[in-house]
């Protein structure tokens, strides 16, 4: 969520423009009514403000905090909403269920959480599409292209998942601190691209073959 502010009022008046907390879909959030103020810290205050969604005409409160007469930074948005806990169907439980911890995660804003996560899912994926369990992940990965069952692409994929998870999970000099959120992400839309074509796909073409139908 980005906060608007409104110069023509002195910056007494905030608006904001984001993804809603109650449609999920992009909208800007026109501040209606009037603001409450009041002193905050020294020499600053608090600015809130309801606001209206421009998809779904539902509202949400908007706080904005600074030195008056000045813009305002985002302090706080509510409701927060929910996470994204969209999973296709298709995907086996366990591995589904590693996936949505990283969605969790990343609506909570821990990015090496979510990475982790991501990295988890696709070794599970490795292990029950019967690579060696005793092998590193780089190595399973490498084993499932080697047999055909993931192209040059999700196999590129993969082992991004597995680089940036291993920045997740390693705490030590291996690029922890450079987790940010645009490469959570990135890994949430790798992992999610990986499982629908290694498992959503393949079962959508089943559903259309009828049972022993040739070629």
């Amino acid at each position: 969520m980005e906060i608007v502010n409104f110069r023509d009022r002195s910056y007494d008046i905030v608006g904001a423009s984001g993804i809603c907390p109650h449609c999920g879909r992009q909208s800007y959030f026109k501040p209606i009514g009037s603001p409450y103020t009041e002193p905050f810290g020294v020499g600053e205050q608090v600015v809130c403000n309801p606001g209206q969604c421009e998809a779904c005409k539902q509202f949400i409160l908007i706080v904005g905090g600074g030195r008056p007469n000045t813009p305002k930074t985002l302090l706080a948005f509510y409701p927060h909403g929910a996470p994204d806990q969209r999973v296709e169907e298709g995907i086996p439980p366990t591995i589904a269920e590693d996936f949505l911890e990283a969605l969790r995660c990343r609506w909570v804003r821990a990015f090496k959480a979510t990475v982790t996560m991501c990295r988890r899912a696709i070794q599970a994926s490795c292990i029950e599409k019967k690579a060696n369990p005793k092998a590193k992940l780089f190595a399973q990965i490498d084993e499932l292209a080697s047999k055909g069952l993931i192209t040059e692409p999700l196999r590129l994929f993969a082992h991004e998942v597995r680089l940036e998870g291993n920045d997740g999970a390693h705490p030590y000099a291996d690029g922890l601190t450079d987790v940010t959120e645009k490469d959570a992400d990135d890994i949430i839309a790798f992992t999610k691209e990986y499982l629908h074509h290694v498992y959503v796909m393949p079962e959508m073409l089943a559903r259309r073959k009828p049972s022993g139908a040739g070629l």
